[in-house]
């Protein structure tokens, strides 16, 4: 029990902390998404609390045998377990809220996307706080919840509300990945960019057998007879890690990709040169330039870039927001030579001694995820 819990906090924490150390230390830009997502690590770092608050406590272990050795240890690891409950709903809410206000992002100028994740932010809202609620004053008083364990006199026991709950946030996740796969897929990528992408989207079904998984299990335990939460329920807490960190995966992952080009250059291909003009009929100056991984554009020349090309930087791109807007290369900014006369042709060219020779402006736009 406390295995799978601890091993998806720790692959969900280190692609959090990757994150995190590309926006801060490498592109230095930390939005909006990130403060969320920032949220949502740390109502998954309660959950886990809480979890393993529960395991020392006796969970996973018979209740009899557990009060034998500590008559405290069933109280303490229901108070835990009630903790856990209203920690559940901003756990799962706000990483599906960070990857919401990413792809919204990206994918602004699409205005029919735009207003689909748009939706999808107000119902997470709406499913977060009604529910948050109902949990934290399920029993009257509160306390009998730890006291009592629970007592179905006292308590409310929302069956149909769960099954609402859950179904919720498997739609959202499903959504999700119907919403962004299709505009993924349209974008021009390098292959191994592409299905890298589809990757991460595609985890979110991993959130959805967790969450699928999760229903079934708390549906069989809420109409158990003689259910005894310490020793019936061991399974759940693992299914309900696993769906919130594996959230917190796909919320992180689209954003680790500057670390690791910082870290594994030769396997991603961090560098790429640029080709060279020329004047007709000379032999090639000699001059190339090499720009790193950030820019991500191979082309010097006039760059119009369209909606789809601004979706495609943002999401292959290493670096942060950037722009620049100079003229390109050509002999004659090379030599200096601006005295001579020039002929101006329609094709914006110029021709000087002979020659002729081209000369062009790059825009480059740049966005991170």
């Amino acid at each position: 029990m406390i295995i799978g819990n601890i091993v998806v906090q720790v692959v969900g924490s280190l692609f959090f902390f990757a994150r995190a150390y590309s926006r801060v230390a490498v592109i230095k830009a930390w939005r909006a998404e990130d403060f969320v997502l920032t949220l949502a690590w740390i109502f998954c770092t309660g959950y886990s609390v809480c979890q393993y608050g529960q395991i020392d406590n006796g969970a996973g272990r018979h209740a009899i045998a557990t009060a034998m050795q500590n008559p405290e240890a069933p109280i303490t690891s229901q108070k835990y377990a009630y903790a856990a409950q209203i920690i559940l709903f901003p756990a799962l809410a706000l990483s599906k809220m960070s990857i919401c206000l990413t792809y919204m992002r990206i994918f602004y100028q699409d205005k029919r996307g735009r207003y689909m994740i748009q939706a999808l932010l107000v119902l997470l809202v709406l499913l977060t706080f009604p529910f948050m609620f109902e949990v934290a004053f399920q029993c009257h008083p509160v306390q009998v919840y730890w006291t009592e364990g629970r007592p179905a006199a006292k308590c409310l026991k929302d069956f149909p509300g769960f099954i609402l709950s859950g179904s919720l946030n498997i739609f959202v996740d499903v959504a999700l990945m119907g919403i962004v796969l299709p505009r993924v897929l349209e974008l021009q990528l390098h292959k191994r960019q592409r299905w890298a992408l589809t990757g991460i989207v595609l985890l979110g079904s991993l959130a959805v057998v967790a969450g699928i998984v999760r229903m079934v299990r708390v549906s069989h335990l809420l109409t158990m007879i003689n259910f005894e939460p310490s020793w019936d329920s061991y399974d759940v807490s693992i299914w309900t890690s696993t769906e919130i960190y594996v959230s917190l995966l796909c919320a992180s992952a689209p954003g680790v990709k500057p670390v690791v080009v910082k870290v594994l250059p030769k396997i991603l291909g961090s560098s790429f040169s640029r080709g060279r003009t020329r004047p007709t009929g000379e032999e090639s100056t000699g001059i190339e330039l090499g720009l790193g991984s950030k820019w991500k554009r191979t082309t010097i020349g006039s760059t119009r870039m369209n909606s789809k090309r601004m979706n495609e930087a943002a999401l292959t791109t290493a670096d942060g927001p950037y722009t620049e807007v100079g003229s390109g290369i050509d002999a004659r900014s090379l030599s200096g030579n601006s005295d001579s006369p020039t002929t101006a042709t329609s094709e914006g060219e110029s021709r000087q001694g002979g020659h002729i020779y081209k000369t062009s402006e790059i825009s480059i736009q740049t966005h991170a995820i």
